[in-house]
């Protein structure tokens, strides 16, 4: 084979290499990012299964320039499952689903994992969180977005900027992991620690990460 037949041989395989790139980089899933507070304390010693878990979300999710779950939406979920340190158990364990996001009127299935979660920086006395989470009527999902739950941490400003995009894993929580069951819907966000109690404080930061959400026509 000449230089030249040589030369377009291997300009064919480069672009058919970049072709390929660009294909896999089409079909990568999605990921759509937020950043909540813990609304529910979570606690091996007193939290049950299906128990419900509310977060409150403090920035808005924008999909294709719209914002789908506004800021100050309430993110439902529940405890999936709930193990303590035993003679029969090595660790204490916390199994939570993400459920659903309702605010502005929307509920809105959701499709999401806890990546990251920070322990609030301010004392329990310079904490609180003003309201509770309203019970949802079975008939009205939606109704209860008037009186959403608002989360106030007190202190410094840079104390409330505990995670960014990139944060991953418990921190500010001691001995505490975080993984994910995603083999079979929906995705869990498994808390595990080797201490006897394994308790998330209301008003800590999480990091989710999800599916792109969708609202329904």
């Amino acid at each position: 084979m000449n230089k030249v037949g040589s030369c377009a041989v291997a300009f064919i395989i480069v672009l058919l290499s970049i072709c390929n790139l660009r294909a896999q980089a089409d079909k990568a899933p999605q990921v759509t990012k937020l950043f909540a507070a813990l609304v529910t304390p979570l606690d091996t010693r007193t939290s049950i299964r299906d128990e419900e878990v509310t977060l409150m979300t403090i920035n808005d999710v924008v999909v294709n320039g719209k914002v789908v779950i506004p800021k100050g939406a309430r993110i439902v979920g529940h405890v999936a499952g709930v193990l303590s340190k035993g003679k029969d158990e090595p660790k204490s364990v916390l199994a939570i689903a993400i459920d659903r996001a309702i605010g502005n009127g929307t509920d809105i299935p959701l499709q999401a994992i806890i990546v990251a979660i920070a322990a609030p920086a301010m004392h329990s006395s310079e904490q609180k969180i003003v309201g509770s989470a309203p019970a949802i009527p079975a008939n009205n999902k939606a109704s209860s977005t008037a009186t959403i739950p608002n989360v106030e941490l007190k202190g410094r400003a840079d104390e409330t900027l505990l995670l960014t995009e990139d944060s991953q894993g418990a921190l500010g929580y001691e001995d505490v992991a975080i993984s994910w069951h995603l083999t079979i819907p929906p995705p869990l966000t498994i808390f595990a620690t080797r201490g006897k109690r394994l308790k998330l404080e209301a008003g800590s930061p999480v990091l989710l990460r999800m599916v792109p959400p969708k609202i329904s026509n």
